[in-house]
Order: structure tokens, then C-alpha cells, then sequence
């Protein structure tokens, strides 16, 4: 087990899809910025669908509280109607 699970808790990956009005926005720099505030690591991109997509990754606490956000920035500002 290495020192960041032991230090941490469990480790989780987590992949997503926001659709809706989220590119030209900021939607993916907000997630970026408050990715690297809670210190998870990952990508984001747009898609040739207009949605966006990424994958998130690090202790289970902060891959869960980046979904909360990521949930809550686009149905609170951007009024987005969901979220896989």
C-alpha cells in the first residue's frame, strides 16, 4: 500500500460527462481551478458533441466533494440538465 492510500483512505477514479450549455462558458476552467484547490488530478475536454468530459482521480473524499461540485456549478450557474 503506498503512503499517499495509507495516508488518505481509499483512492477512487471517477469519469464524466456534463451536457448542456458548457462550452464557451468556463465550465472547464472552474473545474480545473477547483481540481487543483482540493488537490485531485485528471483531464477535462470538450467534446465534438458539445458536452464535456473528463476524469477525475485521488482520495475518495476529494473525488467526491469535485462531483458535488462539478453537480452544483452546472445546475446552479449554468442550469444544466445533467450529469453522468
Amino acid at each position: 500500500m503506498s503512503a499517499l492510500t495509507k495516508a488518505s483512505g481509499s483512492l477512487k477514479s471517477v469519469d464524466y460527462e456534463v451536457f448542456g450549455r458548457v462550452q464557451g462558458v468556463c465550465f472547464r476552467m472552474y473545474t480545473e481551478e477547483e481540481a487543483r484547490k482540493l488537490g485531485v488530478v485528471g483531464w477535462v475536454k470538450n467534446t465534438s458533441q458539445g458536452t464535456v468530459t473528463g476524469q477525475v482521480q485521488g482520495p475518495e473524499d476529494k473525488v467526491n466533494a469535485i462531483k458535488c461540485f462539478i453537480y452544483n456549478m452546472g445546475v446552479q450557474l449554468f442550469g444544466l440538465p445533467g450529469l453522468h
